[in-house]
């Protein structure tokens, strides 16, 4: 089994689409800036939060903040310190150079990821076509993304990251990102039902015992742990009224996976009470809970032992990918989707005509509705009809037809080290 990766090889030959990518961000933030709209407001809520606690005092509850509230884990303040060494509009510019960054490189490490998996042989043209028009399908997310400051781009880099660990065995590593993850938003808690699934006890236990470690970080900043503990009870308090707010299961873009199928199907009509509802939801967790078993189970040998590299990427490409179905969130979290839609990229030629049409339908589900292009109105109604949640339930069953079919080749060419 050869250890070379086959990125390794000519590497400057993908610079190409890379630095396409890296120009296009670059070039979005001129344009905002000059049309005034080199806002990254959400970054600002983050950026006056590490004031705050750098200064010891409360991160919630301003009345100056109006709708741009910190709703964040106090832990989440102290990650954006390091900017706050610089005034805010200098702030602005670095961030968006940082996630700017964080977007090639998530692009690469994408590639690297899932190239050596589906072919076994470098092709730089074709690794080029790949980046360029998973950028064109995704870039929707991560202009927004950028537009707004915001960290699902930051929490999918880590995601990805944890896997690049993840297949290499470095569990202390991976476990050190998932854990910081969760102080942003907690959806990386549905990679821990996965580890156990997997008998990755210690490495479930190692994530948790480093969260509860970083947990206390607060404390260097506050006076007592009463008061340290009165930030998390706000930061609960917060979450309470966020959830509060979330629109009911039956209203339009609402884009889980729990109201697209209440909404097109004739369950719809049966929800007429809160307990109803609840079953529902508690059915449909059980069946997509079985629905990833099975799929997990598709990527066993004849022999019954999991492939370590390839279908580790596919399994964590499918988990990322349901995070905006299962979780309430904006459409920007969306951009999950990256990992997943590399993997049918560099499958697209082996499907079939009715997956090709399926994986085109998809793709342009998920990336198209730009408001731009489309007109306010016409954007208003594909975002109220959730079809961004229709065309990544498309691309998750391609996902699945492939590894049932023939699963990601990793016989020949692992990237494990």
């Amino acid at each position: 089994m050869s250890k070379a990766n086959p990125l390794n090889h000519n590497r400057n030959s993908i610079w190409f689409s890379l630095a396409i990518l890296a120009i296009v961000c670059t070039g979005f933030m001129f344009a905002e800036i000059v049309n005034h709209r080199f806002w990254l407001s959400d970054f600002e809520v983050y950026y006056k939060a590490a004031a705050r606690i750098l200064n010891g005092d409360n991160l919630y509850r301003y009345a100056e903040d109006d709708h741009y509230v910190f709703k964040y884990s106090p832990v989440s303040a102290i990650y954006y310190i390091p900017f706050t060494v610089l005034p805010l509009t200098f702030a602005r510019f670095v961030y968006w150079i940082f996630l700017s960054l964080l977007i090639v490189s998530g692009f690469f490490l994408s590639a690297r990821l899932t190239r050596d998996g589906v072919n076994g042989s470098f092709e730089a043209q074709k690794t080029n076509t790949v980046i360029l028009l998973a950028g064109l399908i995704l870039a929707l997310h991560f202009l927004r993304e950028l537009h707004l400051g915001q960290v699902n781009y930051l929490l999918l880099f880590i995601y990805t990251s944890a896997l690049y660990f993840y297949i290499r065995g470095r569990n202390t590593s991976f476990s050190m990102l998932i854990a910081a993850s969760l102080f942003l938003k907690p959806f990386a808690l549905i990679f821990i039902p996965y580890l156990v699934v997997q008998k990755k006890f210690r490495t479930a236990a190692l994530i948790l015992s480093i969260a509860i470690l970083i947990g206390l970080l607060p404390l260097l900043f506050y006076s007592s742990v009463s008061e340290t503990l009165m930030q998390y009870r706000w930061w609960l308090d917060e979450l309470g009224i966020e959830l509060s707010h979330k629109q009911g299961l039956l209203d339009p873009a609402n884009h889980t996976i729990f109201s697209v199928v209440a909404r097109y199907t004739p369950l719809g009509f049966i929800m007429n009470s809160p307990i109803v509802a609840e079953i529902y939801q508690l059915m449909l967790l059980v069946a997509i809970g079985i629905f990833v078993l099975v799929f997990i189970r598709t990527g066993k040998n004849e022999k019954g032992k999991v492939s370590l590299a390839a279908n580790y990427i596919s399994d964590f490409s499918l988990l990322i990918a349901l995070i905006p179905l299962l979780a309430f969130t904006s459409e920007n979290a969306f951009i999950f989707s990256q990992p997943m839609v590399f993997i049918l990229l560099f499958c697209f030629n082996r499907f079939r005509l009715f997956e090709k049409f399926l994986a085109v339908t998809g793709f342009l589900l998920l990336g198209g509705n730009f408001s731009e292009a489309l007109g306010r109105e016409l954007s208003k109604t594909i975002n109220d009809l959730s079809l961004i949640s229709i065309g990544t339930i498309i691309l998750i069953y391609l996902l699945f037809s492939v590894r049932q079919r023939e699963g990601i080749d990793a016989t020949q060419n692992s990237i494990v080290r």
